[in-house]
């Protein structure tokens, strides 16, 4: 026996009501003049309006300036064009509350056509939850790396206090020098002047180590801007100058005169640098020499090198050296490369590890230029 028309376009209407009131994210349809149409349960409950409230309401209710003004021409620039904006592509986007309040959505648009007709159909997910812990993860990763500058800081002290006491020194020897030649009553211009400009280079000698120290000690939000590879690598060698010094290895640096900019927060990628190197030191028994190259390896990319000529890492390891809590040291943490690779990573780059031919091992921070940061 055949269902009668009448019943089965009711039971089509029936099946469709119980989909979308089953559905848990908001599920709206629109016509083609953005009026509401249907508006399921999840709707209701997500913005506070009922069904019967929203019901041939223009759809930018919903939505907070300068799209809600807006939205009405987008449909129509859609309908005359066939131009694509967000339909069958989604995003993230933010919506209006009844009470006024905005918050982060997914946002999901598809069209239905039928017997001449046009009808838009939107599936809207609260992502409120995925910002915070997203926010919150941030935050912790911040802490974190913080934490490591301070621990890296804390364990240069016995060298950063060696760096500062020398030019303190030399200040204090020049001071009494002066102070003797004017005692003498043979005030000499000339050797006064000479005195008191090596007691300014040694006092702006003391002053860069401060200032590199508080730069990479300071706890501040993750800032990306367009920086010279170059500057930045070359300013961390001069702190990591003075570890070097106090275990008596030698530090190379390789920097061309230009390198290509990229969209980085500096104390971040000096902070990856100064744990390599550290590394390089402490983690390679026989190491007397570490080299920091720097070098554009494409239009796209330039990399951060730090090398040293110690036994390199046993191949079996090289998987695992970036897992965290993993360490060969015996008072290491196991967090520096682990947070290295992360802070690499967020920056859309890699960081990268390979035993030397000659030997010794080499960690590559490969990161994108600004130029291909842009084209993306």
């Amino acid at each position: 026996m055949t269902t009668p028309p009448d019943n089965a376009a009711s039971l089509a209407e029936a099946r469709f009501a119980a989909l979308l009131d089953a559905a848990v994210d908001a599920i709206l349809v629109i016509s083609d003049s953005g009026r509401i149409e249907t508006f399921n349960r999840a709707a209701e409950a997500l913005f506070g309006y009922s069904a019967d409230e929203i019901r041939g309401k223009n759809v930018s209710v919903l939505m907070p300036e300068p799209y809600r003004s807006e939205h009405d021409g987008y449909i129509k620039r859609y309908l005359e064009t066939g131009e694509k904006k967000i339909i069958g592509i989604g995003r993230e986007a933010s919506a209006r509350q009844k009470n006024g309040d905005f918050f982060p959505i997914d946002l999901s648009v598809g069209e239905i056509r039928h017997a001449g007709e046009r009808r838009f159909v939107g599936i809207i997910r609260d992502i409120s939850e995925r910002k915070e812990n997203a926010r919150m993860i941030r935050q912790q990763q911040e802490r974190l790396e913080h934490v490591m500058r301070l621990g890296t800081l804390g364990e240069m002290a016995a060298g950063i206090a060696h760096e500062i006491n020398q030019p303190l020194t030399a200040i204090s020897t020049y001071a009494q020098a002066a102070k003797r030649l004017i005692n003498s009553g043979q005030l000499d211009d000339e050797r006064l002047l000479e005195i008191l400009d090596k007691t300014g280079t040694q006092a702006e000698r003391a002053g860069q180590v401060i200032r590199r120290i508080r730069n990479l000690a300071r706890k501040r939000p993750a800032k990306r801007e367009r920086h010279d590879i170059h500057t930045v690598v070359e300013e961390v060698i001069h702190l990591a100058e003075v570890d070097t010094h106090l275990h008596n290895v030698s530090l190379e640096q390789h920097l061309p005169g230009s390198l290509p900019l990229a969209w980085i927060d500096p104390v971040q990628i000096q902070q990856v640098v100064l744990n390599l190197i550290r590394n390089a030191i402490e983690t390679s028994p026989g190491a007397n020499h570490v080299v920091v190259s720097a070098y554009k390896r494409n239009k796209e990319e330039v990399v951060i090198d730090v090398s040293d000529d110690g036994p390199g890492i046993q191949p079996d390891l090289l998987s695992e050296i970036f897992n965290p809590f993993f360490t060969t040291k015996e008072q290491g943490t196991g967090m520096g490369l682990s947070i290295s690779r992360s802070i690499v990573t967020s920056h859309g780059g890699r960081l990268e590890a390979r035993n030397n031919e000659t030997g010794g091992a080499t960690f590559s921070v490969v990161l994108p230029t600004a130029v291909s940061k842009k084209n993306d």
